[in-house]
């Protein structure tokens, strides 16, 4: 999958609420890549296909693969290759990746957050910014304080959306952006965004009744007070009733969810697939 390929189905993913998607079996692939910026090779590993079953309410995706999706990264420039670069844009890039901004960012932050510094850098207007900012707090740690720092970026990028964005793109954003306001306790600010969010953008995607179940899902989240990034009644079902019954490296979860009739039978089914799978 090319760079610019794996950044779309990214995108494409987070503009449906519930997004699935089967494909063969992960197969790794190691290509030879050259920087954009001073031609240096490197090698990259990725997968050639994976599966999703779904998503959390911040859009990143449950799957057989790491989300989000690895980043190559040259190892002399710290030069992350999330797309392809215009010439002008590479004509412009080595000043940017020897600002001394960006390279204290290569100490302790994502490749997806200096993608979207980079991305800003060049293009500041571009809603890519904010596509990478959704991605880098899926890979910041949940609750911690780099994932906070994110997703508040991530709500400012999206709160100065122009038109560069098409309408459903930036619907999507300013949902997720909701949720966001939602995991960081800014409930008022969640009811706000999601108050404001305009429903004619809906009126000819088929995607509307599945954006009507998540936004009435999303605002009882939010009136409930709840900040966590896994609310039970809003990932898969079979997520959920795994959660509930718990594994090997998790406990059980506490949850009134746990105890509805439709989780009771989803978890049954979790449970006859484990038996099913230790008999073999």
């Amino acid at each position: 999958m090319t760079l610019q390929a794996r950044l779309k189905a990214l995108t494409v993913a987070a503009l449906l609420p519930f997004a699935a998607h089967a494909a063969a079996p992960p197969a790794p692939v190691t290509q030879t890549l050259t920087c954009p910026v001073g031609g240096e090779r490197f090698p990259f590993t990725s997968l050639s296909a994976y599966a999703t079953w779904g998503q959390r309410p911040d859009g990143k995706p449950y799957g057989s693969w790491v989300f989000p999706a690895p980043l190559p990264e040259c190892p002399d420039n710290g030069l992350v290759m999330y797309r392809d670069f215009s010439r002008d844009e590479r004509g412009r890039l080595p000043a940017i990746l020897a600002d001394p901004g960006f390279v204290a960012l290569r100490e302790g932050q994502g490749t997806w957050y200096r993608a979207a510094y980079l991305e800003h850098a060049l293009q500041p207007r571009s809603p890519v910014t904010a596509w990478l900012l959704l991605n880098a707090t899926w890979e910041a740690q949940d609750g911690s304080l780099r994932k906070a720092r994110y997703q508040d970026e991530f709500v400012d990028a999206v709160q100065v959306l122009g038109g560069e964005a098409a309408p459903i793109e930036a619907f999507a954003l300013r949902v997720r952006a909701a949720n966001a306001l939602r995991e960081l306790g800014r409930f008022e600010e969640a009811r706000v965004a999601l108050a404001a969010l305009p429903g004619d953008t809906l009126a000819s995607d088929p995607a509307a009744p599945q954006w009507g179940t998540f936004l009435d899902g999303l605002a009882r989240a939010i009136a409930r007070g709840d900040r966590s990034p896994e609310p039970l009644d809003l990932i898969p079902r079979q997520v959920a009733a795994a959660y509930c019954l718990g594994g090997v490296s998790a406990p059980p979860r506490s949850d009134p969810e746990c105890s509805t009739p439709d989780m009771t039978q989803a978890m049954k089914a979790v449970r006859d697939a484990r038996g099913a799978h230790a008999a073999h």
